[in-house]
C-alpha cells in the first residue's frame, strides 16, 4: 500500500513488513488535537488493511522529546460535557488501537499499545487533576497499581520506574529506542501473522474476563491453529532442524 498520502500531522512509512506511524506535531509536543486524533485513527486503519504490514510501531516524531504531551488543552478547554458525550471524545482512538489485530509497539521517548518500549529517562504522567479533570483514555484503569498515587498527586515517573512495575516491557537509552523497537517488530513480523494475531487475541481477552473463560478461549484458539498451514510448517521445521518458512496461512 502507498503511504505517501499520510498527512502532515501523522507520518506513515514502511520497512518491510513493519509500519512506522509517527505523530508529527513537535511544535506542540505531539499533543493530540482532534485533527491529530482523526489522522491517527485513519493511519491505524490504513496499516490494519495493508496485508503486507504485520507489525506497527507507534512513536512521536521528535524522538528525543515527548511521545505525546496528551490531549491538546487549548482545544480541550472549549469541549463541553454534552459535546464530549456526543463525539465520544478519545473513544475513537482507544477503539482503533485496542481493536487492531496486528501487534502495536509503542516507542516512547518523553501510552494502550501491546508492547511499550521506553527511553530510560522518559517521563510518564497523568496530570489531569492539575487542570481540573481526570484521565479519559484509560489511565485510571490500565495503571491500577500506580493510578491512585500518580493521578491524585499528578506525579510523573520515568520509563525505568514503569519497567520495575511491569508496565513497560524494556527501557533503552534514547538513541537506541527506535532501533530496538524496530528490531523487535522485525522479529515478530518474521513469525506467522495469523498465529501472532491469535496470540494477541488470547492475551487481550485475559484482561476482560475471568480465568475459566480465558482458558476456554485460549484452548479454542490453540485448537484452531492446528488447521493452519503455518502450524504444519512450523512443526515440520522443528522436527527437521531447520528454520520455518511461514506463508501467513
Amino acid at each position: 500500500m502507498d503511504f505517501s498520502s499520510a498527512t502532515a500531522l501523522v507520518q506513515v512509512s514502511a520497512d518491510g513488513h513493519v509500519a512506522l506511524v509517527e505523530i508529527n506535531r513537535p511544535q506542540k509536543r505531539n499533543a493530540l488535537s482532534q485533527d491529530t486524533i482523526d489522522c491517527l485513527v485513519g493511519a491505524i486503519a490504513k496499516v490494519e488493511q495493508d496485508e503486507n504490514i504485520k507489525v506497527v510501531i507507534l512513536t512521536g516524531s521528535r524522538r528525543t522529546g515527548p511521545f505525546s504531551a496528551g490531549a491538546d488543552l487549548r482545544e480541550l478547554q472549549h469541549l463541553s460535557t454534552a459535546e464530549a458525550h456526543r463525539t465520544q471524545y478519545l473513544k475513537d482512538l482507544a477503539d482503533a488501537v485496542t481493536s487492531m489485530r496486528k501487534p502495536i509497539i509503542a516507542a516512547v521517548a518523553g501510552f494502550a499499545c501491546d508492547i511499550i518500549y521506553a527511553a530510560e529517562d522518559a517521563q510518564f504522567g497523568l496530570p489531569e487533576l492539575s487542570v481540573g479533570t481526570i484521565p479519559g483514555a484509560g489511565g485510571t484503569q490500565r495503571l491500577a497499581r500506580l493510578a491512585m498515587d500518580m493521578i491524585l498527586n499528578s506525579l510523573t515517573i520515568t520509563g525505568e520506574e514503569l519497567r520495575h512495575y511491569g508496565l513497560v516491557a524494556q527501557t533503552f537509552p534514547t538513541d537506541a529506542l527506535l532501533p530496538a523497537a524496530m528490531a523487535a517488530a522485525q522479529k515478530i513480523a518474521a513469525r506467522s501473522s495469523p498465529v501472532v494475531q491469535l496470540a494477541k487475541q488470547a492475551i487481550l481477552n485475559a484482561e476482560q474476563t475471568h480465568l475459566d473463560a480465558g482458558l476456554a478461549l485460549e484452548r479454542s484458539l490453540y485448537y484452531g491453529s492446528f488447521s493452519l498451514d503455518d502450524r504444519t510448517e512450523g512443526m515440520a521445521a522443528f522436527v527437521e532442524k531447520r528454520q520455518p518458512v511461514f506463508k501467513d496461512r
